[in-house]
């Protein structure tokens, strides 16, 4: 009897003490929610403040991430069979010049072919407003001598033409003085995020030149604080997450090159104006899902409409095609296979990253999304496993081995 009641005291006081670890951690949960919902704006500052000093660390992790991704393949490029001493030291850090040189080079030819087109349709827009307005009031006044109808049935809004020319032409004059003065208030901004982006690029050079000792160190840490399943599946959730940003980054890239030369092409081809700009443009904005078509169509169709406004509604109808080609071949086959995400949940992706993040969150949010989707869809047929062999153990040892076995050839493929 004794030795019983010892038992039970000892399991019952180890069921308390769970209880109470599990209770204090309820009650710091919800004390962090109620401090956050009445301190929000502190928070929120506080936050602002954090992300000042931490962004370059941040940005260069991103940098190093997508530079990697072209270091890979030029270390592999890198005379591969020599060993030579020189050759051993030297791959690394040519491998990331060269990754960032092309990266550098593909976003100099971009603004290098719309910066210049731009500012001169802005400037001849600007130089022509007085002549087109004055176009329109003697269209207008045109209009009234052939039909008088419509003109005795416009008297009746009592429109002063005159004085609404004048004031449009006083608006976009004001609005230019506007852009300008706003685009020198920000040269003095300009300072602090060249030097921002020169300490992001130096710290995403540091993270690349010592890759594999990083990895190692936290690679150590997490498998000291975690237990043997937990650190088993931590790093299958990372490869889960790194494959699908990793493919994500290199389909969107080659969709975009695509799609690029494809409009470039076609303009060329249908004789329409600024047919290098738009289509750099194109291919720019084509790392916005979904929408990324749509502003760069907009903005074409209003750059060629200052020399034509025909040859403006033809680009439309040809923009229309050629996104039909894009949706229906290209993107499923470079992108859509790499991701592996259904269309309607990279609609909802792009919705909700947008609405929280702007631009960038519409960017993250599909790997993001697809990583998500393929973590549910796994834990899902583990599960239904699990139910139809109604052998929880037996399902455990296979899930666990069929992590390790991903996560070997996960390695494998980076580490080659």
């Amino acid at each position: 009897m004794k030795l019983n009641d010892l038992k039970s005291r000892s399991v019952g006081g180890v069921w308390v003490q769970k209880l109470d670890k599990l209770l204090i951690k309820y009650i710091l949960f919800i004390a962090v929610v109620v401090l956050f919902v009445l301190k929000y704006e502190e928070v929120f500052g506080w936050l602002g403040i954090l992300w000042l000093i931490i962004s370059p660390v941040v940005i260069g992790a991103v940098i190093a991430y997508i530079l990697n991704i072209l270091m890979v393949k030029f270390e592999h490029w890198y005379f591969p069979n020599l060993q030579n001493v020189f050759v051993k030291k030297s791959r690394r850090p040519i491998s990331i010049l060269l990754s960032m040189l092309i990266i550098l080079l593909v976003i100099f030819l971009v603004f290098g072919l719309v910066v210049p087109q731009v500012v001169t349709v802005v400037a001849t827009v600007i130089d022509n407003i007085p002549a087109m307005f004055a176009g329109i009031q003697e269209w207008s006044t045109d209009y009234e001598r052939l039909f008088p109808e419509a003109a005795a049935l416009m008297d009746q809004f009592d429109i002063d033409w005159a004085a609404t020319v004048k004031n449009a032409v006083s608006f976009v004059n004001n609005l230019t003085t506007s852009i300008l003065e706003t685009t020198l208030s920000t040269v003095g901004s300009v300072a602090s995020i060249i030097i921002n982006l020169v300490l992001s690029i130096i710290v995403s050079i540091y993270m690349l030149m010592s890759k594999e000792k990083l990895a190692h160190q936290f690679d150590r840490m997490i498998k000291v604080y975690l237990k043997q399943r937990q650190y088993e599946k931590f790093q299958y959730v990372v490869s889960q997450f790194d494959e699908s940003f990793r493919n994500y980054i290199t389909g969107v890239v080659a969709e975009a090159f695509i799609l690029g030369a494809m409009v470039t092409i076609g303009m060329w081809i249908f004789r329409f104006p600024y047919a290098a700009m738009i289509g750099a443009l194109t291919g720019f904005f084509a790392i916005i899902p979904m929408l990324g078509a749509y502003f760069s169509a907009v903005i074409g169709a209003l750059l060629i409409a200052v020399e034509s406004p025909l040859q403006a509604l033809v680009f439309l109808g040809f923009i229309v095609v050629v996104q039909q080609i894009e949706n229906n071949i290209i993107y499923p086959k470079v992108v859509g296979g790499s991701i592996g995400l259904p269309g309607l949940f990279v609609l909802v992706a792009v919705t909700i990253g947008g609405g929280l993040m702007g631009i960038p969150g519409m960017i993250i949010s599909v790997p993001l999304a697809s990583a998500l989707y393929k973590l549910l869809k796994n834990d899902v047929k583990q599960r239904e496993k699990a139910k139809s062999f109604q052998t929880d153990k037996t399902d455990q040892t296979g899930d666990l081995e069929y992590i390790k076995q991903y996560i070997k050839d996960f390695k494998d493929q980076n580490m080659t």
